[in-house]
């Protein structure tokens, strides 16, 4: 059995394969593990490999290989960004400056469709990658979530006060500030994908823990897939190191 493992900002999802199945499943907040409180995998054993991806910092890389190598007696290798894998090249001048988070959901995504996709992961950040036909990678773009814009207009204006609630009919109007921030700040996202969209005439696929909500306000297809960073952990090609070498 694998053990997949994705660290992102703000949570840590994982989940077991078994000849192909997913036979468990879980997640936990990332600041959980930043304080080395165990990953919570339970009523599992016989892991034969555990396969990581993380953007949260070398501590949390350290707690987990830790924890689960006295849990389960099994190396943990962790995902690199490379020059191309799995039928897609790294679009970077510098493919290392690429997270490799962006890196297993692009390709994972191509993979699914084999041809042109625009590739959204909504979470702490937005990243918006764009990948050819032939699977060569763009580039892409980096824009605040949703949470960081409520963020910054809370902490830029006193009297606004804004919960991260999920905005309706977002053409219409805000009747108060705080329906304002929040159609306001989905609005912008909204128009930037489909303007992308429309340029580059390509499959749309969306990730990330804020994805449904964008999804549903999209004015085109796209697809939502939860956990791409997981299936890009699974793909041939894809580099790992061991953690500790």
């Amino acid at each position: 059995m694998n053990l997949d493992i994705d660290v992102g900002n703000t949570r840590i999802k994982w989940r077991v394969f078994d000849q192909g199945l997913v036979v468990a499943h879980g997640d936990q907040l990332t600041e959980v593990s930043r304080q080395a409180t165990p990953l919570e995998i339970t009523d599992v054993d016989n892991i034969q490999r555990i396969r990581l991806s993380c953007v949260a910092g070398n501590e949390i890389v350290e707690n987990l290989r830790s924890q689960l190598m006295e849990q389960f007696n099994c190396p943990l290798v962790l995902a690199e960004v490379s020059g191309s894998a799995a039928g897609v090249t790294c679009g970077y001048k510098n493919y290392r400056q690429l997270g490799v988070d962006r890196w297993l959901a692009l390709v994972a995504a191509y993979n699914k469709i084999n041809n042109a996709v625009i590739v959204v992961d909504v979470g702490s950040a937005v990243t918006i990658d764009i990948v050819g036909p032939e699977g060569a990678h763009q580039g892409g773009y980096i824009v605040p979530g949703l949470r960081l814009m409520h963020q910054s207009l809370w902490q830029g204006t006193d009297s606004i006060k804004v919960n991260t609630k999920i905005a309706s009919n977002i053409e219409s109007p805000g009747r108060s500030t705080d329906d304002a921030v929040d159609k306001g700040c989905l609005l912008l996202l909204v128009s930037t994908i489909q303007s992308l969209v429309a340029q580059y005439c390509c499959k749309l696929i969306v990730t990330g823990g804020d994805g449904l909500l964008l999804r549903d306000q999209l004015e085109l297809e796209a697809e939502y897939y939860p956990d791409l960073v997981l299936e890009g952990l699974g793909l041939e090609g894809i580099k790992f190191k061991v953690c500790g070498e």
